[in-house]
């Protein structure tokens, strides 16, 4: 058997996040942004960790911190990947998201009552343009970011052991 790079494990946690993301929506009817996201975030998490972990027991010595969180950047760096590729299948293919959200959008103008209807579509039209571009610039950011604050903090720890 081959021994897991660190790009496998990402690959992996990845593919697990997506498994679980469409098990809860599509399987148990939950909400997209749901409290499922922190089951979502913790094999994220646990994803990195298990990385960074591995990287250690392979290593004869105590690596670096910069060896460290190069591992953890190739395991997160996958997962943002998969993700932010997810979100484009996921939101091309089912638009009812999209929509139910334009639809809250469109409620809450008319409400104001200091609108036109043809404004009101015209946000709309707006709306769906931006929508795409939106969600897939969240999510690199959001598993850019998580990625790099928990790999450092692991690679903090871990550099910091003694063997």
């Amino acid at each position: 058997m081959l021994p897991l790079n660190a790009s496998k494990r990402g690959l992996i946690t990845g593919m697990l996040m997506i498994a679980i993301i469409l098990l809860f929506y599509y399987g148990l009817k939950y909400p997209l942004n749901g409290n499922e996201q922190y089951l979502i975030y913790s094999v994220y998490v646990a994803g990195i960790v298990w990385s960074l972990w591995a990287y250690m027991r392979s290593q004869e010595g105590t690596p670096t911190f910069k060896e460290y969180f190069s591992t953890g950047f190739r395991t997160f760096i996958v997962v943002t990947l998969l993700m932010v590729l997810f979100t484009f299948i996921f939101f091309s293919f089912d638009t009812a998201y999209r929509e139910s959200g334009i639809a809250a959008n469109n409620k809450l103008l008319l409400a104001e009552g200091n609108h036109t209807p043809a404004e009101i579509e015209s946000n709309a039209q707006q709306l769906r343009k931006i929508f795409m571009p939106m969600m897939l610039g969240i999510t690199t950011f959001k598993y850019l970011i998580l990625g790099a604050l928990i790999t450092a903090v692991g690679a903090g720890f871990l550099s910091q052991r003694k063997q």
